[in-house]
């Protein structure tokens, strides 16, 4: 089973590309064609997948990017396919099921047209079937959920093992290799690995990966204001600027810092504070509240809070040009 290693949490940064593919990484797979794009620029030889179906209007650049593409639907394939046919070129195409995670993916039932529909296209190359798990819904990917995709792929191409391939998940599939459930398979495999590369952890129950490192990204806020406050607020409340009314622990008066950094930085993400004694209390487009009572070195202002970041504040960090980034190869 081969691995590509998945750039988009990392906003497509070349460094992280090459550290993949040094690592063993088969290829490198990014749901942005723009990414893509700065990776071939940079340099990057390997072979690029693109994660998300492009649109119609991206058809073109598609071709012209990347060398796998993972798609659902005949309108898009046929708009690749002339693409294709008008710069002479083949592009690969694995075609995704929807297994039960309710994201993209043609119906197990009308899997089969599709890639008859797909294998008449000029241009075109069905290379095979792919899926997706516990990314929008949740679902846990399982052994016999691999077998089924394997199965629907025996049932199309009998005598072809070795000429198609499985896009059998994403990181979340890896805790079927460690675990030691992962099936033995007659087709070529790969997963589409990024957040367990990128912060070590099973995607699924946030537990360190034997041989992983947590520690390949961090982030640094500054503090702008330290203050004694009450931690309950001072009248009537409602929802705050992002519709979420708080259930604000008492704490009395209490000390508390604010960071320079907030949603418009993170999106959705939460992070954590490496020093221990520090806690995040919420968070505002431009502002990260802190309790900071226990801390084990003194804040003030000026002072440069250290943050581990989930797999959504990693996204929203990379991709904020608010935020700086300083790289160590």
């Amino acid at each position: 089973m081969d691995i590509f290693g998945v750039t988009k949490g990392a906003a497509g940064l070349p460094a992280v590309a090459r550290a993949m593919l040094t690592g063993g990484a088969a290829g490198i797979a990014d749901s942005r064609l723009l990414n893509l794009e700065g990776l071939r620029k940079s340099g990057i030889g390997a072979p690029l997948m693109l994660l998300r179906s492009p649109t119609l209007g991206e058809a073109q650049k598609a071709v012209d990017v990347a060398d796998i593409i993972l798609c659902s639907s005949l309108p898009t394939m046929e708009a690749l396919s002339r693409s294709a046919v008008s710069k002479r070129r083949q592009v690969q195409v694995i075609i995704t099921v929807e297994m039960g995670d309710r994201r993209e993916g043609i119906m197990p039932e009308e899997v089969e047209q599709l890639v008859i529909a797909a294998e008449k296209l000029p241009g075109i190359s069905v290379r095979g079937l792919g899926a997706n798990f516990a990314c929008f819904a949740g679902v846990v990917p399982t052994d016999e959920a691999v077998l089924e995709l394997e199965a629907m792929a025996k049932s199309l191409w009998p005598r072809h093992e070795a000429s198609r391939m499985l896009s059998v998940g994403n990181s979340s599939s890896l805790s079927l290799v460690y675990r030691g459930h992962w099936p033995r398979l007659s087709f070529p495999a790969h997963l589409r690995v990024g957040e367990s590369i990128l912060l070590g952890w099973d995607v699924m129950s946030k537990e360190r990966l034997l041989g992983t490192s947590q520690d390949a990204f961090r982030l640094f806020a500054e503090v702008i204001e330290v203050a004694r406050k009450p931690s309950l607020p001072g009248g009537a409340t409602g929802c705050n600027a992002f519709d979420v009314h708080l259930e604000l622990e008492d704490r009395g008066i209490h000390w508390r810092a604010i960071v320079a950094i907030g949603r418009q930085d993170l999106g959705a993400g939460t992070i954590r504070p490496v020093d221990i004694g520090l806690e995040v209390i919420g968070m505002t487009s431009d502002h990260t509240v802190l309790a900071i009572d226990k801390a084990e070195r003194q804040i003030s202002v000026g002072s440069q809070v250290e943050f581990r970041l989930d797999y959504g504040g990693l996204v929203g960090a990379m991709t904020s040009p608010y935020v700086g980034k300083l790289v160590h190869e």
